[in-house]
């Protein structure tokens, strides 16, 4: 051992043996470990270069995503910030799993089908611009994505995953629901499916609410 690397006294605490008493446990590094394979998802998927949410080329597969808001809307402000702070972070997962070649998961596109979907709600929002959002997303084996996502989560806060549900809803079946109002809706109203002529109970969380809860959240 070179000179250097222990004091004095420390080497003599350890030529008596007792350094057992003061040693430490570091966990072993675990690289199979199921929460360490969902932060290296959630790692390759943050530095793949985002793109605008209204050019994402058409793709097969499952994965994981995030969403960023790159646009001037005073709400949102504090996160437009070079795609840093996700606004919306989810996952797209195969349907049914294999059910036949008919549906084979390579035949499906899931992720770029759930990315076009929020482009979709983008656009019909009357206050807000497609064009104001970039995401990043990351094809990836599907079993391990649902838990990318919830680490994500957990790690940003994105403001439409934890403070104004409703985003991610697909639209209801029939002409007219008895469903309340996504909050999300209140808050930027647009969606033809989520008109006060389609779904006439509002929510319980008003625009005004979500509005509060999402500036005070900058301010923690």
């Amino acid at each position: 051992m070179s000179e250097g690397v222990f004091e004095p006294q420390e080497r003599k605490r350890v030529s008596r043996g007792d350094w057992r008493r003061d040693a430490t446990r570091p966990e072993p590094y675990d690289p199979l470990k199921l929460e360490n394979l969902g932060r290296s998802i959630e790692a390759e998927m943050l530095q793949m270069q985002p793109v605008p949410i209204t050019d994402v080329p058409p793709m097969y597969g499952a994965g994981i995503y995030a969403i960023y808001y790159v646009g001037d809307h005073e709400l949102y402000q504090p996160i437009s910030d070079g795609c840093r702070t996700p606004i919306y972070v989810g996952k797209a997962v195969y349907k049914g799993g294999r059910k036949g070649l008919a549906t084979l998961e390579e035949d499906q596109a899931p992720l770029w089908a759930r990315i076009n979907e929020h482009r979709t709600s983008l656009e019909q929002a009357h206050d807000l611009d497609a064009e104001d959002f970039c995401v990043r997303y990351l094809v990836a084996v599907g079993f391990y994505v649902p838990l990318a996502e919830q680490l994500m989560i957990r790690q940003f806060r994105p403001v439409w995953n934890t403070l104004v549900d409703g985003f991610g809803n697909h639209a209801p079946g029939g002409k007219r629901t008895t469903q309340a109002r996504p909050p999300w809706d209140e808050l930027h109203p647009g969606r033809p499916w989520s008109s006060p002529d389609r779904m006439p109970t509002p929510s319980k969380q008003s625009a005004a609410e979500s509005r509060e809860r999402i500036l005070a959240h900058w301010t923690q």
